[in-house]
């Protein structure tokens, strides 16, 4: 019975030459999955969160060395796979402490895959095209699968609870979906591996129905799609050119994706009987030459950013992706074509995520401390010795070097990089004995709790907080609202409310009111915040409690309970957009 069990479970998922093929591999997303079993509480900061992503690396890692060695001839090293695996689940461990960006070294393993095929042989596109696309298209099936099984888990928890009153719940969560997303997910995409020396001569003149499938996507939707989307970019960057100024924060989301999808699609038509066609064919001539302005243009747009907000994380990794953009561009455009390997594609990638794995959150601290200090010293708020100054000395000289040093503070705070923000201190007097730093702490301490920092989209906001004082509203008949107004530069008319036969309208920044057609009484939201003072980016009010609109009779007067401002910057027209929360008081209707 024992063995007929095990026949059966071998004949599943073919577990039995899984197990022979990649053992290593098979035990990290073993313990991998009893780790979410056990320690189901632990947060995505915690060392133990970030020992799961190294077991990751690891087990693509080990995947590499057997699919290398296999290209050899060799054994699989396990020895060799057990070290590297231990090596990465240390490092991830104590990646914070080491400033190693995980998600770039998942990315950068990622990436490889497909190239240990020919680990250390010659070119052969259409060998390392047919591999990698084999193994996409198993985890292509293992995500479907994983996304049908948690459906299908929950379904069967809901009947169960419904028919019989079972919950199952937590034992769907806590078991099941570990075991089936955790393990037998990735056991499958193992499964799905081709051998390295598997035939790839269909490619030629007989492909396979899914290697079919992805020439029919990749010729008819990809290919005109990334051309017409590759048209409508350069009018953008002709546009950009004519006005003269970059928009914030578009270029990188227009450009990076089409990057992106447009060198895979290009990947895509690499076979012979697809790049025969004369859409591919056309598609593949065009598309290294059409990436290289669009790799100009992000890279621009990543200069300008770095310059003005500094380097972080995710601002490095742009501009890794516009080294390989612009580098993989120039290579396929105009290097020789019997060179042009498409290992070069991912493989330069992983290179480069590689490095930023290791470098991208070292630099990213020393350059924010180093714009820090600057804005600190330029603000007034140092010494030009380093030294900070005490607090009641500190008198801000400099606004937009305060808010430059409170840019990067504020990066280095939200990366708890304490140490780093305890050596700005050094040499100070009259500095508390911070047990962790925090937003509030520091600020308040150098005296920058009042800067107010311009965000992508908005800045310099401005805010009337409910009055918490009562308001005498003795003489008034009547009460009515509670109503929102908004205001921009441009003209937006609309019809607010109706009351009593009294309709309110907005047209811009002017609230009307009239009765049967005739005007009773206009404010104009514009006019009124501009004279209102300004303290701390609040404003202040004489008299919070009413404004009286008709002065003679006193028939509409406002109760303004908030009143929110802010600036547009994103974008070539800028505004300033008020939101008002009011109410209104009457007499004589």
């Amino acid at each position: 019975m024992k063995s007929g069990l095990k026949r059966w479970v071998g004949r599943i998922t073919n577990v039995n030459a899984v197990l022979t093929r990649f053992p290593v591999a098979v035990a990290l997303m073993a313990i991998f999955t009893v780790i979410i079993i056990i320690f189901d509480n632990f947060g995505n900061r915690e060392p133990l969160g970030r020992m799961l992503a190294g077991l990751i690396v690891g087990a693509y890692l080990s995947f590499c060395v057997t699919i290398a060695r296999e290209t050899q001839g060799k054994s699989p090293a396990i020895v060799l796979q057990i070290i590297i695996a231990l090596i990465c689940a240390s490092l991830a461990w104590f990646s914070e402490e080491l400033r190693i960006n995980l998600p770039m070294a998942i990315g950068a393993v990622l990436l490889i895959l497909g190239n240990m095929v020919l680990w250390r042989k010659s070119r052969d596109n259409l060998h390392v095209w047919d591999f990698t696309h084999k193994i996409w298209t198993g985890a292509v099936f293992a995500t479907v699968g994983s996304v049908i099984f948690t459906v299908g888990v929950f379904a069967i928890g809901a009947a169960m609870k419904s028919l019989f009153g079972v919950n199952m719940n937590d034992l769907i969560e806590h078991l099941i979906l570990p075991l089936g997303l955790g393990f037998l997910a990735p056991l499958y995409w193992l499964s799905t591996a081709p051998r390295v020396d598997e035939s790839y001569q269909e490619l030629h003149d007989n492909p396979g129905f899914v290697s079919k499938a992805v020439a029919f996507m990749g010729t008819w939707l990809l290919s005109p799609l990334t051309l017409i989307y590759a048209l409508i970019l350069i009018a953008y960057g002709i546009n950009i050119i004519v006005a003269g100024s970059l928009p914030k924060g578009e270029i990188a989301q227009l450009t990076t994706p089409f990057l992106l999808v447009g060198t895979l699609t290009w990947l895509v038509l690499e076979p012979p009987f697809i790049r025969t066609k004369a859409l591919a064919k056309l598609f593949r001539s065009l598309w290294f030459p059409l990436s290289i302005p669009a790799a100009l243009m992000l890279a621009i747009s990543v200069g300008v950013r770095i310059t003005e907000y500094g380097f972080t994380p995710e601002r490095i990794a742009l501009l890794l992706a516009v080294i390989w953009a612009i580098g993989l561009g120039i290579w396929f455009s105009f290097g020789p074509k019997a060179k042009r390997d498409i290992r070069l594609i991912p493989g330069t990638a992983a290179i480069l995520l590689f490095l930023g794995t290791f470098f991208s959150g070292l630099l990213s601290v020393q350059n924010q401390k180093s714009r820090a200090v600057s804005g600190l010293i330029e603000a007034g708020v140092m010494t030009n010795e380093g030294v900070v100054r005490n607090k009641d000395d500190i008198t801000i000289d400099n606004l937009q070097a305060a808010k430059k040093a409170k840019g990067s503070l504020t990066y280095l705070i939200r990366q708890d990089e304490d140490k780093v923000l305890r050596s700005l201190f050094s040499g100070a007097k009259n500095v508390p004995a911070f047990q962790k730093f925090n937003t509030a702490d520091i600020f308040e301490r150098l005296n920058l709790d009042d800067v107010v920092l311009d965000s992508r989209y908005n800045s310099g906001r401005s805010i009337i907080y409910d009055t918490k004082n009562s308001i005498d509203i003795s003489g008034f008949q009547q009460l009515h609202g509670r109503y929102s107004f908004y205001a921009a530069n441009n003209d937006n008319a609309r019809q607010i409310a109706i009351f009593n036969d009294v309709q309110i309208s907005s047209n811009g920044s002017i609230i009307s009111f009239s009765q049967n057609g005739n005007s009773i009484a206009e404010f104009d939201v514009q006019a009124y915040v501009s004279d209102l003072q300004i303290i701390k980016d609040r404003f202040i009010l004489d008299d919070p409690s009413i404004v009286i609109l008709n002065s003679e009779d006193k028939k509409i007067n406002l109760i303004i309970h908030s009143l929110n401002m802010w600036k547009v910057t994103n974008d070539e027209d800028p505004k300033t957009n008020i939101n008002l929360d009011f109410s209104i008081l009457t007499t004589g209707f």
